[in-house]
């Protein structure tokens, strides 16, 4: 979409937002659920055309379109509407009744007010359907920024939840001009996934207009295989992270460090399986993106790279899944994002070397361990630097709204999923009710009997029981004497 104003047409989305913010929220949460239900009902209903909807502007065959994007509305959906009632609850207060009485307290959960989600191509109703369920349900006005490479999609969704809860949703459907466009509009929190480079920019930009912003962005995951790793089933798993969505995938496996002991065994059967997947890898979503891994290649090679598997594509051919092994350290291949169907592999002869491998990135998103032993892998699991760790199988959990999908580093500092993102989604509001008739001892005047007080009450933190007790009874007593003198 072309717009000669994107200025003006986000500040009227976002006021139009705003005013249908302060109804939506009035709503009490059990009604918002039953209407959130209703627009789940109403995507899965249409979920083969929304499939092919995906299928056609992604490149990514029907059945990935179904299984990380179509099932991952009801998956998404079903969890906020069992389980965020309850997190949404306010908070009762805990407030020393000695030294405070007559006093309650508690927190509620404020909706933010106007969440605008910014969204890449790669899974286009996946990702912001992490942010949409959680944001309506908590009583927040969407606005959702699609890519411009998958626009279709993006006001697919939003049109079929507005036709069920009405305009507390809607989407701007534009290039990066629509998205900075939109952030200068204030919204009250900003959900941006996609680029280091381009998050970067959003999240400056939200700092300098002291507006709150999660960031989730690139990843070089790797993939450590331990001596004692079940060769055929990691081969598979490995294979799969490194080629599913035609590789990409914000944590896809990019690198592959394995064991000495386990490698004469384990590359042919990961070859092998790269070299099956082939067939259901589509090409790349954007000519950009292609011509990025393609030089990845290409420069990888002409550093003295070896092609396990795959390597250039022939004239315009997708580019096959491929594997690499002894490329520099400094190489783009192994350093920069990739986000295509391919990967770099090292062999080591110790874990240390392993782990030191897996941490040799700016990233830290996700990273996988495979080995028959659930305790090892796990301890193998805890000196990785990322935000996720997967033991015997990667990058799957993204779908699962319980678990946050978090990095570190380059990867950004945000999140979505899991309760935690309702930090950003809502804001606490804190209220406290007071009861007691009687002046307070820590009010005006001061006196001697202040200092006392103050001096029995760090001595009771310190020792506790039933004597310091009593004397904090009695430090109150002529502290409230002397303050009514």
């Amino acid at each position: 979409m072309s717009h000669p104003d994107w200025s003006k047409l986000a500040e009227q989305k976002i006021a139009a937002l705003r005013d249908a913010q302060v109804k939506w929220a009035a709503l009490p949460v059990q009604t918002r659920v039953e209407k959130l239900n209703a627009a789940k009902l109403a995507i899965l209903a249409r979920g083969e055309e929304l499939a092919q909807l995906i299928s056609d502007e992604t490149k990514k065959p029907l059945g990935e379109a179904y299984s990380a994007e179509v099932l991952a509305v009801g998956d998404i959906f079903n969890y906020w509407l069992k389980k965020g009632p309850d997190l949404l609850k306010p908070r009762k207060g805990d407030v020393p009744s000695l030294e405070m009485p007559g006093k309650k307290a508690w927190v509620e959960r404020e909706a933010r007010g106007v969440i605008l989600c910014i969204s890449p191509w790669n899974f286009p109703i996946q990702l912001p359907m992490r942010t949409v369920a959680p944001a309506l349900l908590a009583g927040n006005a969407l606005l959702l920024k699609p890519s411009e490479v998958t626009p279709k999609t993006g006001v697919w969704l939003v049109e079929r939840i507005r036709e069920v809860i009405g305009p507390v949703i809607d989407v701007l459907d534009g290039d990066g001009a629509a998205g900075a466009a939109a952030i200068e509009a204030l919204p009250d929190a900003v959900v941006f996934t996609g680029s280091t480079r381009t998050g970067r920019k959003v999240g400056i930009m939200c700092a300098e207009r002291g507006i709150p912003c999660e960031q989730e962005l690139g990843g070089k995951d790797c993939a450590v295989v331990l001596a004692d790793a079940d060769i055929e089933r990691t081969a598979a798993g490995v294979a799969w992270g490194i080629v599913s969505n035609a590789g990409q995938n914000c944590s896809g496996v990019e690198r592959v460090a394995v064991s000495a002991q386990i490698a004469p065994q384990f590359i042919p059967r990961l070859v092998a399986k790269l070299e099956q997947s082939a067939k259901d890898v589509p090409d790349l979503v954007t000519k950009m993106q292609r011509q990025i891994v393609i030089s990845q290649i290409e420069d990888a090679i002409a550093q003295g790279a070896q092609v396990l598997t795959g390597g250039l594509p022939q004239g315009d051919e997708p580019i096959p899944p491929t594997l690499l092994t002894k490329v520099p350290r400094h190489a783009p291949a192994w350093k920069d994002e990739s986000f295509g169907p391919i990967a770099v592999l090292e062999i080591h002869t110790t874990e240390e070397q392993l782990v030191s491998a897996a941490n040799d990135t700016r990233y830290g998103l996700g990273n996988s361990v495979w080995s028959q032993n659930i305790d090892h892998g796990t301890e193998v699991a805890r000196k990785l630097r990322s935000g996720m760790v997967w033991v015997n199988n990667h990058s799957f959990s993204a779908a699962l709204a319980d678990l946050p999908w978090v990095g570190i580093g380059d990867s950004g500092t945000g999140m979505t999923n899991s309760p935690d993102v309702l930090h950003l989604l809502t804001r606490p509001r804190l209220y406290v009710t007071d009861s007691n008739k009687d002046l307070e001892p820590w009010w005006y005047p001061y006196g001697p009997k202040l200092l006392d007080l103050m001096r029995v009450l760090v001595s009771r933190q310190q020792t506790g029981g039933l004597g310091a007790t009593l004397k904090t009874l009695g430090a109150l007593k002529a502290r409230m004497k002397e303050i009514k003198s």
